[in-house]
């Protein structure tokens, strides 16, 4: 009776929101914070509650909204939260890119941090999901997708050819309001003033028939701000991917900054020209080559911010400059 009493109450103070700006600067939503943990806990929502449920006292009882659609404003804020889902030697992403009303998730973690995972999108006020994005079959990144799909409406899929039966039938099964979309190279679209390109994978038979170098990388611009987001791809991938792209602000180290991810690392480094670099992962360097790319990121006067330990990462661009801060 009191976990559901809790719980009750936690639905109320989403509903309730907090008061925003009129230019929609600097507002995350419902404000929160990281989760932590190892992802024993259950989410906060009512008892088989979703997403869906608790932002329909949004409408007229009996209107459908589509998922796809948002409140558009081009002016608000640009958030990317690098969630803490690596624990021990396993690395994984999870990553929510929030601009205003439209809610872009990039991965879902292990399934251990499923609940970690939708604590925290419930807690930036995340109330459907305008794109979920699987980048590539790795558990790690794919775990905690399908519980995702149960707690949010989710307008439509992501994700590259390569891929299993299995795979394939899980991403189905979240039951996109759109359906699952196959992305790759030259594909590029615009979501709330963002301009959202995808740089790999390449398509058709010039794929690397490789989950990791097939895997999808983002490249998100706004307002002449642009962060790159590279999953698990290698210096294979790395070097067709980035010619001809063009420097980036911050960029997500691929390979969780380790190993095979670093082979092409003066190169990365020399065409993006990045002020930020994000590794994303846990803080188990068992490949021992982390330092390389700390030593070469500070001859360059690139910041580096890590999301493990407990802590995430959030990038945040206001318009006008952007900031990396690390959050409990």
């Amino acid at each position: 009776m009191i976990k559901k009493a809790f719980a009750l109450f936690a639905v109320l103070l989403l509903l309730a929101g907090c008061p925003g700006n009129d230019d929609g600067l600097l507002d995350e939503g419902t404000g929160g914070g990281s989760t932590g943990g190892t992802g024993s806990q259950e989410h906060i929502s009512i008892e088989n509650g979703t997403s869906s449920q608790i932002s329909a006292g949004e409408y007229e009882e009996g209107e459908f909204i589509p998922a796809s659609e948002y409140a558009e404003n081009v002016n608000s804020s640009l958030f990317i939260y690098f969630i803490s889902v690596g624990y021990g030697d396993t690395q994984g992403d999870a990553i929510l890119v929030k601009k205003g009303d439209f809610d872009m998730v990039i991965d879902g973690g292990p399934v251990a941090k499923k609940y970690d995972v939708v604590n925290f999108l419930l807690a930036k006020g995340v109330d459907d999901i305008e794109v979920l994005v699987s980048t590539h079959e790795d558990a790690e990144h794919y775990g905690g997708l399908s519980y995702i799909g149960e707690q949010f409406r989710v307008a439509e899929v992501w994700r590259p050819a390569e891929g299993s039966e299995s795979y394939s039938s899980m991403l189905e099964e979240i039951g996109a309001e759109d359906g699952v979309k196959y992305v790759g190279l030259g594909d590029s679209y615009e979501f709330n003033g963002m301009s959202v390109s995808v740089l790999n994978p390449i398509k058709g038979e010039g794929r690397f028939f490789d989950s990791d170098n097939d895997g999808v990388v983002l490249r998100i611009e706004d307002r002449g701000f642009c962060i790159l987001l590279d999953a698990d791809i290698d210096s294979s991938a790395q070097t067709k991917v980035l010619t001809g792209t063009g420097t980036c602000d911050v960029v997500q180290m691929p390979w969780h900054g380790m190993s095979e991810g670093l082979y092409n690392l003066d190169f990365f480094f020399d065409v993006l020209e990045p002020q930020a670099a994000i590794i994303s992962g846990s803080a188990s360097d068992w490949t021992k080559t982390r330092q390389t790319l700390f030593n070469k990121a500070a001859l360059r006067g690139i910041g580096i911010y890590p999301n493990y330990n407990g802590t995430g990462a959030k990038v945040t661009f206001d318009g006008y400059d952007f900031a990396i801060t690390i959050e409990e």
